[in-house]
Parts: structure tokens; C-alpha cells; sequence
């Protein structure tokens, strides 16, 4: 697994292991087996409300804390002390500083949203992040961190799958040099029925998903994909061995369908 370089000079391994609605001692199992397997990239949130578990699971690898890489994100209940809510997550997950810090979601305060990060930079500049970014944001917020702030947040954690790609949205934050990861990456198994991908798996002796996860990661984007399942977290680290075409790259762009699964930055969440 190769790792890509940030705009801030830090380095991103370019796939991860996601934890959304993993609890109990499975959600412990599947983090352990994902770093036993070859992640090293862990994708946390307070929203999750399952860090501790993400932190038993991590416990027996931080012998080898520098080699991973932990992201978490902040819930906007917590925008207006980031502090306590960056603090509380690194209780949870075991560890002294994050890799990787988010603001989850927009919101529609935008003072306080800018007071949130604004607090993000003070806790790169103590040391307790080493990376920053938003994620689900628009490009209109984005730009107002911009204009505020006077550089472009390192990271953006967006939905994409093939049957919604934000291809534009993406483009504008690869101008920007904002590496984006993918949330949702096979979009739950709901693409993986297309003929297509079928097609594909057959043709490389793998499954629909490993295809889509080489997609991603051919478009240089970061899929986070997550499951609890032994097999599946191992299945889905096994990408790395062979080379979709352009040609089968353009067959899986024409996927796109416009269906977010996701919610909408604008209204989301009502607080």
C-alpha cells in the first residue's frame, strides 16, 4: 500500500479502514484484524460513538504508533470547544496526537463553523493534529475557510461510489491540491450488481468491490471501506495486484447516476 504525500507535507496511506456502525467486541475484532492484515489508515469519529472500541482494537498495534494513521472526526455539537472534544477522542482511541482531524459536518452556524476551525489550526499548532480537513462541506464553506484563513483545509472526506462520483467537486479540490477520501466507496454493495463490474471481476479474478476499490484508488482518491467481517476486511486490502485499463476505468466513470445515499450538507444535522 503506497502512501501519497498532503499539501502540508505529511504523508496519507491511500486506503483506509472505515468504522462507521461497528460496536461491540466485532467493531474491536475488525480494527485489530485490519491492522493485523496490512491497513494502517483508521477512520474514527465521535458521531460513531464507538471510539473506545476503536481504541481497544488499536491497543495492541501502538507499539508501532508512527507507522499509522489515525483520523477522527468532530461532531458540530462540539464546534464551540474543540479542544474538549479533540481531547476526549484521544482518551478514547489510546493515543497522543491524531493523524487526521475533521469537522464533520457544515452545519448551518457559519461563525461558529469558522470559530470550529479556526480552533483546528490552534490544535495542529500544539501538536495534537498533525493534519487538518472538513468533510461533506461545500465548496462555497470551503472557500469561506479560504478567505478566512488564507489556505485550503489538507483533507475532505466526501460520499463517492460509482453511482455518484462528484467528479467536478473532486476535480476543483484536485486543483486545489485537497486530497479527498471516499466515504461509502462500494456504496453498501449497491453497485456491485452491475453488469460492468461483473464483467471486470471475472476478467481479474476478483470480486465486484476489489474493482471498485482499484477505481478509487486509480483516481487517486481514498476509499475507506468497512466491515467486520475477517474475510471482507481481508478481501478488500487485495487490490493492489493488478491494473484496471483506461478504457475500464471510463466504463466504471459512466456508472454515474447522480444517487447520493447521503445526507444534505445544507440542512443536516438540525441541532
Amino acid at each position: 500500500m503506497r502512501n501519497i504525500t498532503l499539501s502540508d507535507g505529511n504523508a496519507i496511506p491511500c486506503m483506509g479502514f472505515g468504522c462507521y456502525n461497528g460496536f461491540g467486541d466485532e467493531m474491536v475484532r475488525a480494527v485489530s484484524t485490519a491492522l493485523e492484515e496490512g491497513y494502517s489508515y483508521i477512520d474514527s469519529a465521535e458521531a460513531y460513538k464507538n471510539e473506545e472500541l476503536v481504541g481497544e482494537g488499536l491497543r495492541p498495534h501502538l507499539a508501532r504508533r508512527e507507522e499509522l494513521f489515525i483520523l477522527s472526526k468532530a461532531w458540530p455539537t462540539s464546534f464551540a470547544d474543540l479542544e474538549s472534544a479533540c481531547t476526549a477522542s484521544l482518551k478514547k482511541l489510546g493515543t497522543d496526537y491524531l493523524d487526521g482531524y475533521l469537522l464533520h459536518w457544515p452545519w448551518l452556524d457559519e461563525a461558529l463553523r469558522l470559530k470550529a476551525y479556526e480552533q483546528l489550526l490552534k490544535l495542529q499548532e500544539k501538536g495534537l493534529v498533525r493534519t487538518i480537513g472538513v468533510s461533506n462541506f461545500l465548496t462555497s464553506q470551503m472557500e469561506k475557510i479560504k478567505e478566512e484563513f488564507g489556505a485550503w483545509p489538507t483533507l475532505y472526506e466526501i460520499e463517492c461510489h460509482p453511482s455518484y462520483q462528484q467528479r467536478a467537486f473532486i476535480d476543483w479540490c484536485r486543483e486545489r491540491d485537497i486530497q479527498t477520501i471516499a466515504y461509502s466507496p462500494i456504496n453498501r454493495s449497491a453497485d456491485l450488481g452491475a453488469p460492468v463490474l461483473q464483467e471486470l471481476a471475472e476478467k481479474y479474478g476478483k470480486t465486484p468491490g476489489q474493482i471498485v476499490l482499484n477505481w478509487h484508488i486509480a483516481h487517486d482518491q481514498i476509499p475507506i471501506p468497512k466491515s467486520v467481517h475477517a474475510d471482507r476486511i481481508r478481501e478488500n486490502i487485495q487490490v493492489f495486484d493488478f491494473a484496471l485499463t483506461p478504457e475500464e476505468m471510463a466504463l466504471i466513470d459512466a456508472l454515474e447516476a447522480g444517487k447520493k445515499s447521503g445526507q444534505d450538507p445544507l440542512v443536516f444535522p438540525s441541532l
